[in-house]
Formats: C-alpha cells, sequence, structure tokens
C-alpha cells in the first residue's frame, strides 16, 4: 500500500483534539457531592470522543489517498495487434470522390475515418492498437496499448487537419518501431489510411523494406479517393517510367515480404467495408497483460467518517440535559 498524497499524514495529531479539548456545557455546582455519579453519561462522552477521534483520522488518511498495489493480470482473448497509420494532411477535410445523393454534401474524409475507426475500435475490446499519424513527417499518436481512452483520444487528435503534405514513409517506418517494445502475440496489422500517395525515394523503400524484414505484419492501405483521383486497380495502362504515385506505391507494397492488400473508398460505406473485410481478416487469438489498479482505500475511509459522524449528529439529537 501507498499514499498518493503522504504529506497529509503531517495531519494526524489532529485526531487527538477530541481528548485536548473539554466541553462548554458543564454546568456550575457550589458543592460536588451533591452530584451523583454518572457512569453511562461518563461512557458515552468517551465514546463521542472517540468516535470524533476516529471520524477525524479517517479525513485525514482519506486526504492521503492510500492505495493498494496495482497488479497485472493476463488475459487471452480474439483479436490483434493494430496500428493504424492515418494521413493528416489537409486534403483529408476534402470531401469523398462519389457523389452526394439527396442534395447533401458528401461526407468529410477525416470525419468519416473518425467515426468509422472509432466503432471498429469499439466492436474489438481485445485488440491491442496504436495510433501513427503523418503529414511532412511521422506524428506519434498512441503506442500500442488496451487503453481505450488513450486510444481514442489519439484517433481524434489524428484526424485532425495539419499540413498540405503526405509522407507515409515516415509514418510506415514509424509504426514498425512500435512493435519492437511488445511482445508478439496474434496476428499483428499496419493499416494506413491516406487519400494520397507522395513519393518514396529510394532510401525510405530501404528504410521501410529493411524494417519490415521478420516482423510478420500485415499491410492494409485503404485509399480515401478524391475526385478525379487516379484508381491503383488500373495500372495496366501506365507504363513503369510513368506510374503515377499511388500505383507507384501500390506496386512497392505488392513487392514487400508482407501479406498486403489495397482497398479503394470513395464515399464512407466503402470505407465501412474495407475495415469490415480487415476485421474479419484479424481475429486469432491473443494474449495481453492489462493492469489492475490497487485498491482506493480514499473512498472506504470516506465512508466510514460519513457513518461516525451521522452517529453523532444522532447522540447530539438525543442528548439529555
Amino acid at each position: 500500500m501507498h499514499c498518493l498524497h503522504p504529506w497529509f499524514l503531517l495531519l494526524l495529531p489532529v485526531a487527538a483534539v477530541p481528548f485536548l479539548l473539554k466541553s462548554r456545557h458543564a454546568q456550575t455546582y457550589s458543592w460536588l457531592e451533591m452530584v451523583p455519579v454518572d457512569a453511562f453519561s461518563e461512557r458515552i462522552n468517551l465514546l463521542v470522543k472517540a468516535a470524533t477521534s476516529l471520524l477525524l483520522l479517517c479525513l485525514v488518511l482519506a486526504l492521503a489517498g492510500p492505495q493498494g498495489d496495482s497488479h497485472q493480470e493476463q488475459k487471452i482473448g480474439k483479436g490483434a495487434q493494430s496500428v493504424f497509420v492515418i494521413d493528416r494532411s489537409v486534403s483529408m477535410d476534402h470531401p469523398f470522390a462519389g457523389q452526394a445523393t439527396g442534395g447533401h454534401a458528401a461526407e468529410i474524409k477525416s470525419a468519416a475515418a473518425r467515426r468509422l475507426i472509432t466503432a471498429f475500435i469499439d466492436s474489438r475490446p481485445d485488440d491491442m492498437m496504436g495510433v501513427v499519424g503523418f503529414t511532412n513527417s511521422a506524428l506519434y499518436g498512441m503506442k500500442i496499448t488496451t487503453n481505450r481512452d488513450g486510444i481514442h483520444a489519439a484517433i481524434q487528435a489524428a484526424t485532425g487537419p495539419a499540413l498540405n503534405q503526405t509522407n507515409i514513409g515516415a509514418g510506415i517506418t514509424n509504426a514498425v518501431t512500435l512493435f519492437e517494445n511488445i511482445a508478439s502475440t496474434g496476428s499483428r496489422a499496419i493499416v494506413l489510411l491516406s487519400d494520397g500517395a507522395g513519393k518514396l525515394s529510394p532510401r525510405v523503400k530501404y528504410q521501410v523494406r529493411k524494417q519490415l524484414v521478420g516482423k510478420k505484419l500485415n499491410l492494409y492501405w485503404i485509399v480515401l479517393r478524391e475526385p478525379d483521383d487516379i484508381s491503383i486497380f488500373t495500372d495496366n495502362v501506365y507504363d513503369d517510367d510513368h506510374l503515377p504515385e499511388a500505383i507507384a506505391l501500390d506496386r512497392f507494397f505488392q513487392s514487400l515480404n508482407v501479406k498486403y492488400k489495397a482497398f479503394e473508398a470513395d464515399n464512407a460505406t466503402a470505407l465501412e467495408s474495407a475495415l469490415r473485410e480487415i476485421d474479419a481478416k484479424e481475429k486469432n487469438v491473443i494474449q495481453y497483460g492489462v493492469m489492475i489498479p490497487g485498491h482506493d482505500y480514499a473512498k472506504d475511509l470516506m465512508v466510514i467518517a460519513f457513518i461516525l459522524g451521522l452517529g453523532l449528529v444522532l447522540i447530539k439529537q438525543i442528548k439529555v440535559y
């Protein structure tokens, strides 16, 4: 057991105050022999002082914040260790490529990504997840963890606007490093969401290929298309020397020694469908540790103090003069 605020323990002598003070309700008699001995009242008076002292003691200890020692429990579930690598470029605040229906504007890509990824996370309670954002460089969001509050906060941050640049290489390499700090269990995946590709230099390609060696990672790329974007699945009309950046990146991912699948989403429904397919593929037995916080004794002490205070009020009400 330990205390969160141990300096409050300096107030412990306050608990002795009820025994040091005398009652101001004493009666004055000319001759004490005429006052009968009231042993019952003496015992009640002592009991009241002890209860008051215990109440003060509980309050001081509660302020000190006593906590039991936390411990880690191993749990087994069905899920994956995954990292979301999310494009934070300005273009993510543009609508999807798909035409709106009913006269309403198409949904913003970043808003749809935030909404659907949040639902994806909530539907997989056993997953360990991390988050990386990227624009001109990688933006660390959250390590691979089971902390759902932290993951949700990182998703909120990673789907906000940033710079008008798309450095996918930095996002991928940063995501891979997150897997180096945890033991491998179940399937492991990187889910890349971007609405652009950007050109990878030979040095970055070498670095990505080198980092992925032996990691046994599955790679998914969800391309959030804008109007007039080129489909990555139409590469047969281009020669190798004049490939669009998106198609070149898709070919590079295919050349890596990893399990890879690409998706295109020109509306929120297509994005949801892609996430649903990833959800179906990435469900294996996973073992992970959960930190169980120690018991909060401050709450128990406050309950005891409340009961003692209530008892003292009742005794005060039945006092006989």
